[in-house]
């Protein structure tokens, strides 16, 4: 070979790895400017919930619950739907009924006991109530205080609870705020959970909460109780539940007092597929408790404000 051809061939050479790089550096530089979507950085308009509307389109309510054909939900006006279809991340619900409120109590002015109320009961008046609490979803956090919608450990999900229970316990009411971890986040976690929960029942308490947070956008979560922005809360039901319907007029007694005490702060009640592990006790509640895109403060004042409704229905309408 003379020295024309192995120029030419070292030229040839040159420019093909001289493409090849140029090609690489391109496509790092595309990697780099692709928005980052991990759970430190997520970008609420990506929809990664459910939006259920009527039929004429409007929507009403938004949630990160898988849903099923059939699920029920009970809005903040008592107007209950039924979901009839569901395509992609949207669902359809009809109209079933228009609820009449609950005759939860003859005195409309019983004495509040929560110090975010107007009064103040002494606890040694009060009958014993014990509540129970633990957290199927035990890495749910909050995206704005912790960087991140999921923590692998104890998300903040348990400082949520732990408010709940010192607002409780501050009442007079007796809490076993259980700090059993049930991760990861997957289709068992509702099987070890149900462990935990067998284990809490040996107590014999008045209810057991599962505390969770949601993953609908914060617009559907943010309320503003007493002048101060507030997390919503959502009640579950699981509607696979053979005795359901035990556990959602306890559900439905909630969402009455929060009506009456704390206007706003109950979203609604979701009834899905599953049931949850509420067929376990008649009195056993799924909390939501905001939503992955509110901070963690608003998800506590949420809970102080829950347990003003705990406590009114506890103590004043049984």
């Amino acid at each position: 070979m003379d020295s024309i051809t192995r120029k030419y061939l070292w030229i040839f050479f040159g420019i093909l790895i001289s493409v090849m790089f140029v090609a690489y550096v391109i496509s790092i530089m595309n990697t780099t400017l692709t928005p980052d979507r991990s759970p430190g950085h997520i970008v609420e308009e990506e929809i990664d919930y459910y939006i259920i509307k009527d039929k004429d389109g409007n929507v009403i309510f938004e949630t990160g619950h898988e849903l099923h054909v059939d699920d029920e939900y009970i809005d903040e006006d008592d107007i209950h739907y039924r979901i009839k279809s569901i395509d992609g991340n949207t669902a359809t619900a009809e109209k079933i009924a228009k609820l009449t409120s609950l005759d939860l109590s003859n005195n409309e002015t019983a004495p509040a006991i929560s110090p975010f109320l107007r009064g103040v009961l002494p606890a040694q008046n009060l009958r014993p109530v014990h509540i129970v609490m633990y957290y199927t979803h035990s890495d749910e956090s909050f995206i704005p205080t912790s960087g991140t919608a999921s923590i692998d450990g104890y998300g903040d999900i348990y400082q949520v609870g732990e408010t709940l229970a010192e607002a409780l316990t501050t009442a007079g009411i007796s809490v076993t705020n259980n700090q059993e971890n049930h991760n990861p986040h997957d289709v068992n976690a509702y099987h070890r959970s149900r462990r935990t929960l067998t284990t809490l029942l040996a107590e014999q308490p008045d209810a057991a909460y599962d505390i969770h947070r949601d993953s609908a956008p914060a617009r559907a979560y943010n309320t503003v109780i007493n002048g101060t922005l507030t997390s919503r809360v959502m009640i579950v039901i699981g509607r696979g539940n053979p005795n359901m319907e035990t556990n959602l007029d306890y559900a439905r007694r909630l969402k009455e007092a929060a009506d009456r005490i704390h206007p706003g702060l109950m979203r609604g009640i979701f009834m899905g597929r599953g049931d949850y592990n509420q067929d376990m006790y008649p009195t056993a509640i799924l909390f939501e408790i905001g939503t992955q895109y509110q901070t963690l403060e608003m998800a506590q004042k949420g809970a102080q404000c829950l347990a003003d409704i705990i406590i009114r229905v506890k103590y004043d309408f049984e």
